[in-house]
């Protein structure tokens, strides 16, 4: 995965916001949004994010995968990141 090279992403104190130049239509991500969105583009897989992010937050994997399945499939959706 990588951003759609019409996508700006600017890190703020609260995550970061990515905005289509397209469209003018921006997102913005809480932090644990950014560090997941941040692992995805350096190409590591959403399962072993998950797996992480279960293990620090004592939360179920399963759900967190299905978090990240969702927030790729919306910022997919709205043309900010691009899969090959």
């Amino acid at each position: 995965m990588h951003l759609h090279p019409d996508t700006a992403l600017t890190d703020t104190p609260d995550g970061s916001v990515l905005l289509n130049r397209r469209t003018g239509r921006y997102w913005q991500v809480n932090r644990t949004g950014t560090h997941t969105l941040d692992r995805l583009l350096a190409g590591e897989s959403a399962d072993r994010i998950a797996a992480d992010l279960a293990a620090r937050y004592d939360i179920d994997a399963a759900r967190v995968r299905a978090d990240i399945a969702k927030m790729t499939d919306n910022l997919l959706a709205a043309g900010l990141v691009e899969s090959p």
